[in-house]
């Protein structure tokens, strides 16, 4: 299990860039500006989900930290078509994998079908961040009774043993993109609520060791306070993750 007091910068490519050449150009770019930066930054400073088909070939360019997937299938080996299961995907070099991403949850992801690729992804021994997420607030706060539920469902199937390799993310979907992200306190409060139903799973004490990261709407300027105020221990980043200097800018800010 990583330390908490290391953070957790998750970069998510979604289908960018367009050439296998562009992403080349990016990893070798980010890696020289780590490899030169004035910050002392840690062994594995970043972690990138990117398309499968880049993994082995970025891996091979990529010494200061982790190149991953952005989502799995649930499926178990055999006969299946247009699946990329966790154990073909650790075999070409992957690390991490994203879980119950919003974007994938609004094509149709079921519950279901999120717990049964965590618990394959996990018994493979991928770093798995998991993500969770209300769509809008209600003043009643149903929407954090929510967050729990939807922990303890997609952890249902997980043997316990196995929690050594999970990372859970808050991505409020009304912040995604937005112009104004959450508030540090309104992500506080929503760890809290994911840390609650953690802790009803393998105890309080084993809860606090697992990372919990934000995202949504995060760049160089407000990412230090999302650490500091907001009670996460790192980032899952789109956008910003897109670019070489603006993600560089992050990691920086989230490491001095």
């Amino acid at each position: 299990m990583i330390k908490r007091t290391t953070p957790i910068i998750v970069g998510n490519w979604k289908t960018t860039p367009e050439t296998l050449s562009i992403a080349l150009k990016f990893i070798k770019q980010l890696e020289k500006k780590i490899i030169t930066s004035k910050n002392k930054l840690p062994k594995k400073a970043y972690y990138l989900a990117v398309p499968d088909i880049f993994i082995p070939h970025l891996n091979e360019y990529c010494t200061r930290g982790y190149i991953g997937s952005e989502n799995i299938s649930g499926v178990s080996l055999g006969q299946v078509t247009g699946a990329s299961i966790p154990s073909q995907l650790a075999s070409g070099g992957a690390s991490f994998t994203i879980i119950g991403h919003s974007e994938v949850r609004k094509q149709g992801e079921t519950v279901d079908a999120r717990a049964h690729k965590v618990a394959l992804s996990l018994q493979t021994k991928l770093t798995t961040v998991l993500c969770f997420g209300e769509n809008s607030r209600d003043k009643n706060g149903n929407y954090l009774s929510e967050l729990e539920r939807d922990v303890k469902e997609s952890l249902k199937l997980v043997d316990r043993k196995l929690f050594d390799n999970l990372v859970l993310a808050y991505e409020p979907v009304w912040a995604i993109g937005a112009k104004v992200p959450a508030t540090a306190g309104e992500c506080f409060e929503a760890v809290i609520a994911l840390r609650r139903a953690l802790s009803s799973l393998v105890g309080i004490d084993y809860a606090k060791k697992v990372h919990v990261l934000y995202g949504g709407a995060v760049n160089a300027d407000n990412a230090k306070a999302f650490l500091e105020e907001g009670g996460v221990d790192g980032l899952l980043i789109g956008r910003s993750s897109q670019d070489v200097t603006s993600f560089m800018e992050i990691i920086n800010a989230c490491n001095k």
